[in-house]
């Protein structure tokens, strides 16, 4: 290849690059469409005649390549957390001197930005070269839509260089992919001349696009994205801020938020919210909010972050937009749980950019409480993307003869999903289907099955759970056992128009979970098969006294707590020295005395040996009264779980279990284990485990966890963002370890 042509390539690729860093980053454009056409077409013509020009940075890798079989899930580095929102200018006041009591003393500053209402998403680049984008998924993982994103022209291929600072080694950024408001006209208007179905708002046309399994469809489409955030980094420039990421990312070839406020008390960034409010109108993007955020990073690190968001931040919800419609129908929906939910069929109206058709009415007690009924004018509101809901009653316009909505009329007291029997559960004011076959409840027991912190099986999120279900694959969790790679590839998650392959990657990856389901233990199982009122920290309880499922369906210790409550009721019913239950003659009186005194020594002689288990423990003593104490398991949990195993379909499991050849174990860990008697407490967010994860290994190892760092605490296992408890131990002199350090101390 002669030097020439190299050269030439190269002029007209940082030519290319720099007029889209104009065009779609800056919004100024350098030069013409037609002369930005004939140096891409040149750019095109070079790699034509010379094919190994075409580098991954190239400008011609944004067309899009091959349709791919489907999007394989990626883990996230460092965990992208979703944010605390509020729609109240009051909570703001609280949560800005909330952060002042975590850090007193100290001098706060803090940076108010727009909340672009896109697709969350972040992108991965190494020695500059863009390397991955991955949606935000469950914060954990995400899909890999590289591919897809590569044909987002705001996204730079290559980072340009940062003048005297070296180019991060990794540099993982965050932000929102959006869809231009233009671009979305223009799209729509497109589609109705083409006869196609138009998109409902630009949130939802995004999310659609990034769906695409082929990314030369995804080029054409208007998509964009705004950069504010981060995840790794090695390397590069100090960062120290807020203000000094989002300058850094300016210098590199990203969009940012285009209005930013720096804000030195909280009066100052509630002018911010409404100054914004005022302004946003006009941006070429949709958003919902203003984002608050600590400048500092050293700040943020010091305060942390509970299990779901940070503490450092907070999402300002701007009030949502109200419309009034008519109301033409209720219907009922049953949800994966079997609960019956009423749904307001609308008059289609336009409402906060989308066209709303249907709103949530909650329950037949709220539909009574503000007396809704079909033929009603209503009054609807939206936030966000969740579905709306009907927040009242124009009575004055309401039709003669409208009746009041009643759940047995509406339904004929039959699930309108399987024509089961429904139910009412009053203490949730809820109608329920009671049929556990209903196949509106079987993708949820999938769902749960497959949680991290039940079975943690991969790929199997809500979406793929509802098409095995719908196409037939599996209605039972156990069902998923007789899946292969070959049945679970082709299935399709998306639609016939718009098909969405599940791919042979995630289904190895699903099927080989599923292999290692196989041999996890009783704890993970319990929780899994979701016996009702049975949480985790129940499951953990039961697999330590416990040696398989089989000992937990006829366990003598849950018996033992059924019978202890019944007795202690019973005293409480003929105690003699209570005046509820005073007796009609000094013969019933002495038999009265005779069976209390019996029943307490009988309480006694069963706390004793649930104490000698470790079971149960004597909170207090109480002379001749019955001692108040507390169990592993109280006694209505161990009526629910031995109801479920005496059940048809807790047999039914045993058997299944059974003729699969899967026993789960339980037990006490044999040895002590290397943190026998060891306290450990657990902050921040850890790399690969969650904290269910690492107390699970901690207790497996003779360990147990608190929530408090005192002078009795052995350990700290500390992440990201680990906090003030951080700090706490290392002045207390406790151990702190990080998760490498702890898997090498169990030996993993």
């Amino acid at each position: 290849m002669p030097d020439t042509s190299q050269q030439r390539h190269a002029v007209l690729a940082k030519e290319i690059l720099r007029h889209d860093q104009a065009y779609y980053v800056e919004a100024q454009p350098a030069v013409s469409d037609q002369e930005y056409d004939r140096l891409y077409r040149e750019l095109l013509a070079l790699e034509a005649v010379h094919p190994e020009l075409r580098t991954p940075d190239s400008p011609s890798q944004r067309v899009g390549g091959e349709p791919i079989d489907g999007f394989e899930t990626i883990r996230h580095t460092v965990p992208m957390m979703s944010l605390d929102n509020t729609y109240s200018q009051e909570e703001v006041r609280e949560f800005v001197d909330r952060v002042q009591k975590l850090l007193p003393g100290e001098l706060l500053e803090w940076f108010v930005e727009p909340k672009a209402d896109g697709i969350a998403i972040g992108l991965r680049f190494e020695y500059g070269l863009f390397t991955s984008g991955i949606t935000r998924g469950d914060g954990i993982a995400g899909d890999d839509v590289t591919a897809n994103l590569r044909t987002v022209r705001s996204i730079p291929l290559r980072l340009n260089e940062l003048g005297q600072a070296d180019t991060p080694e990794v540099l993982e950024v965050r932000g929102e992919v959006v869809m231009t408001r233009s671009g979305f006209e223009k799209l729509n208007h497109e589609r109705a001349d083409a006869g196609e179905p138009l998109f409902a708002n630009p949130r939802n046309a995004t999310a659609g696009s990034l769906k695409q399994l082929d990314s030369a469809l995804v080029a054409k489409r208007p998509l964009d994205i705004v950069l504010y955030g981060s995840g790794e980094i090695v390397g590069g420039p100090a960062i120290d801020s807020q203000s000094d990421l989002l300058d850094v990312l300016g210098q590199v070839g990203f969009r940012t938020p285009q209005n930013t406020w720096r804000c030195s008390s909280v009066d100052e960034v509630l002018d911010a919210i409404d100054e914004l409010d005022r302004v946003r109108g006009g941006f070429d993007y949709d958003t919902d909010g203003a984002v608050i955020k600590l400048n500092s990073f050293s700040q943020r690190e010091r305060i942390g972050a509970t299990a779901k968001a940070p503490r450092w931040a907070m999402a300002y919800k701007y009030a949502p937009e109200q419309a009034q419609t008519r109301l033409n129908a209720i219907t009922v929906q049953v949800g994966r749980t079997g609960t019956l939910t009423p749904v307001a069929e609308l008059e289609p109206v336009f409402l906060d950019g989308s066209t709303i058709s249907r709103a949530t009415l909650h329950n037949e007690e709220e539909i009574a409480r503000k007396d809704i009924r079909v033929g009603d004018t209503v009054i609807i509101e939206k936030r966000g993307d969740v579905i709306p809901g009907l927040i009242g009653v124009v009575k004055e316009e309401r039709p003669a003869g409208a009746e009041p909505f009643e759940m047995q009329s509406a339904t004929g007291s039959r699930c309108p999903e399987c024509d089961g029997e429904i139910r009412k559960d009053e203490s949730f004011v809820a109608w329920r289907c009671i049929n556990t076959q209903c196949p509106a409840q079987a993708a949820q027991r999938l769902e749960h099955f497959a949680a991290r912190t039940a079975l943690d099986i991969e790929c199997l999120g809500d979406i793929v759970s509802d098409k095995l279900v719908e196409r037939g694959l599996a209605s039972e969790p156990l069902d998923l056992f007789s899946l292969s790679v070959e049945q679970l590839g082709p299935l399709n998650l998306g639609t016939d128009d718009e098909p969405r392959v599940f791919g042979e990657k995630n289904a190895t990856k699903l099927v080989e979970s599923l292999a290692l389901a196989r041999g996890m233990g009783l704890d993970r199982w319990l929780f899994a098969l979701a016996i009702p009122e049975m949480g985790r920290t129940t499951a953990s309880s039961l697999a330590k006294f416990h040696d398989n499922l089989q000992a937990v369906a006829g366990s003598p210790l849950l018996c033992e707590v059924i019978a202890l409550d019944e007795k202690v009721a019973e005293t409480v019913r003929i105690n003699p020295r209570s005046r509820k239950n005073r007796p009609n003659s000094d013969i019933d009186k002495a038999g009265r005395e005779r069976l209390y005194t019996s029943l307490v020594s009988e309480i006694r002689d069963s706390l004793g040996r649930l104490e000698s288990l470790c079971f149960a423990k004597i909170t207090k003593e109480n002379g001749d009264h019955p001692p108040n104490y507390t169990t592993e398991v109280g006694p209505s949990v161990a009526r629910s779980v031995l109801d479920w195993f005496a059940s048809e379909t807790g047999c039914a499991t045993l058997e299944c279990l059974a003729k699969l050849g899967i026993d789960p174990q339980g037990g006490r860990p044999s040895g002590g284990g290397v943190f026998a008697g060891k306290r450990f407490v657990i902050t921040g967010t850890l790399p690969t485990m969650s904290r269910d994860e690492a107390k699970e290994k901690i207790e497996a190892n003779g360990g147990k966890t608190t929530g408090s760092i005192s002078n009795k605490t052995d350990y700290l296992l500390a992440g990201e963002q680990a906090g003030l408890k951080l700090a706490k131990a290392k002045s207390l002199g406790v151990t702190i370890l990080d998760e490498v350090k702890f898997l090498k101390r169990i030996g993993e």
